[in-house]
């Protein structure tokens, strides 16, 4: 005659499923009972594996929009500091090329749902990178005090090397200074300055700060007209 197997053997691992169970049918139809909600957020926007030898030449937006969507509690507990669109580089060749951004591309949650992004394309134009060295041009600006004038301008150094995109820096025939004002000046000076590298994906190698000299002159007065000899009276 077989034996029946006991309702209580192995109560304890019965209850403990039995409760698993429980838990999970329990937060499941939490979550389909909880309201679902909508947000937008601003988010970062990231360019990962750049290329060796290359860099961006155009300009790339430093964030994107979002609008998710979720359970509301879910959504309370975002923080969009945390989250960032990701446009990934791997495999790029030199040119222009659209990125489209996907729902995938966001690092969010997996109960949250992406519902849209703005800009969905993202323009990028990959360029080798290329060194140039440039004169550097003074940006002087304002009038100085009245009676003196701007004689001469120096710079040095007078060249810098710059790096950047080859088909900028092909096109860039000089680099220039913040700008030095001689505004209400009456005596020469000289004054250290910043080089700027103004294009995109530019920047300064060597001869970031430069001493600018400004000679400034007094103008030649012009001496008042003689006074007229006054005329004999006629007799």
């Amino acid at each position: 005659m077989a034996v029946r197997p006991s309702p209580f053997r192995n109560l304890g691992l019965k209850l403990l499923a039995l409760a698993i169970a429980l838990l999970v049918w329990f937060v499941l139809s939490a979550q389909r009972r909880e309201r679902i909600s909508e947000r937008s957020y601003r988010i970062a926007l990231s360019v990962v594996n750049i290329p060796p030898r290359t860099i961006i030449a155009s300009p790339v937006p430093s964030g994107v929009d979002v609008r998710v969507r979720g359970p509301f509690t879910a959504l309370r507990q975002v923080d969009p500091d945390k989250i960032e669109a990701v446009i990934d580089l791997q495999g790029a060749t030199r040119g222009e090329r659209l990125y489209r951004l996907a729902p995938e591309d966001i690092n969010v949650a997996p109960e949250i749902e992406v519902i849209a992004i703005s800009p969905a394309e993202v323009r990028i134009v990959l360029d080798s990178v290329t060194e140039k060295v440039l004169p550097v041009a003074v940006n002087v600006t304002g009038t100085p005090a009245p009676g003196f004038a701007v004689a001469d301008v120096t710079v040095e150094p007078r060249t810098a090397r710059i790096a950047g995109p080859s088909g900028v820096l092909a096109k860039m025939t000089s680099v220039s200074t913040d700008p030095i004002s001689v505004a209400e000046r009456s005596a020469s000076f000289s004054v250290p300055a910043t080089v700027l590298a103004d294009a995109p994906g530019v920047r300064v190698r060597e001869g970031q700060v430069v001493t600018v000299g400004v000679h400034i002159r007094a103008l030649p007065t012009t001496p008042p007209p003689p006074t007229p000899a006054p005329r004999g009276r006629r007799r």
